[in-house]
């Protein structure tokens, strides 16, 4: 479940990137730093060069793309639509035999209008399959979905594409998603800065701009050196810790959310205390744990 991808593109913006896919792999970055305009030209709707497949048209390579309105035939039934790039007489009970490998045989003759996001990109991936795909393209899978689904949808993407050994490369902002791969692609503007297994990233971004990416809500710089910290990860201290003061304080579903000067700004998340312990002005004492603080190269 391995693909080492090398592309160059001059047009519509040009990039430059080289990175491998491991198993589920989250292509991570902001939105216009090129990430869809990667999957297109890997899909060959747009034109690149590199490796794999940049000599093939669109229909030769083995590759399923699911943008992020999944675009099934809305006149043809999911039945019809995973058949539709099968060929034979028998396209119709193959691919009736892959919705129900799938778990999905209870929407062959439903219509695109009668699904919903999550299902819609169930029987797109279905039709990925039937296609024999050897790379699956997802552009923002959970853009159109609510937490619940998403995470739903993605389970059990990730178990299919893992049961069949496809490799998958995943488009997105969403640190949600990102939080679920195996490998992780950090895409900048100047192209790709970061690479590696999902949890050495999280644990250790190299760059602030890799930390940005990754959801840490502090950088900073102190004595010249640039650090990054996660908002839970700050303790309150007594005495011993770094003095600040507290500019803004809300509740939240989890907690407390506070925004303190140290003298940087810096964001807090408690997830217990009392909000009037906090008024603004207040000053407080922060601890930065060794482990959870990182410092950026």
């Amino acid at each position: 479940m391995r693909l080492d991808v090398d592309y160059t593109l001059r047009q519509p913006v040009p990039l430059q990137a080289r990175f491998t896919v491991h198993g589920f792999t989250a292509l991570l970055g902001r939105s216009g730093t090129g990430k869809t305009t990667l999957l297109k030209a890997l899909a060959g709707l747009l034109p690149a060069q590199g490796t794999p497949w940049a000599d093939l048209p669109p229909d030769a390579r083995p590759i399923g793309y699911l943008p992020q309105n999944a675009l099934l035939f809305p006149h043809l039934t999911m039945l019809e639509n995973v058949a539709y790039p099968l060929r034979g007489a028998d396209r119709l009970a193959r691919a009736r035999a892959l919705l129900a490998e799938l778990g999905l045989e209870h929407l062959a003759h439903r219509r695109a209008g009668e699904l919903s996001g999550g299902q819609g990109q169930r029987v797109a991936l279905a039709r990925a399959l039937a296609r024999g795909a050897r790379l699956l393209l997802l552009d923002e899978p959970s853009a159109a979905l609510d937490a619940m689904t998403r995470d739903a949808m993605l389970d059990w993407l990730i178990a299919t594409a893992a049961a069949r050994a496809l490799p998958v490369l995943a488009a997105t902002h969403d640190t949600a998603v990102a939080a679920r791969a195996d490998w992780i692609v950090l895409l900048a503007a100047e192209g790709v800065i970061q690479q590696g297994p999902a949890r050495a990233l999280f644990e250790a971004p190299a760059t602030a701009e890799a930390a940005i990416l990754l959801g840490y809500e502090n950088i900073f710089t102190q004595d010249g050196v640039s650090y990054a910290i996660r908002a839970a990860d700050i303790e309150l201290a007594t005495a011993d810790g770094q003095p600040a003061t507290i500019l803004r304080a809300r509740e939240t579903g989890t907690g407390l959310h506070l925004e303190c000067a140290a003298p940087q700004p810096l964001v807090v998340h408690r997830q217990s205390g009392d909000l009037a312990d906090f008024a603004p002005g207040t000053g407080v004492f922060l601890r930065f744990p060794a482990g959870r603080l990182k410092r950026l190269g």
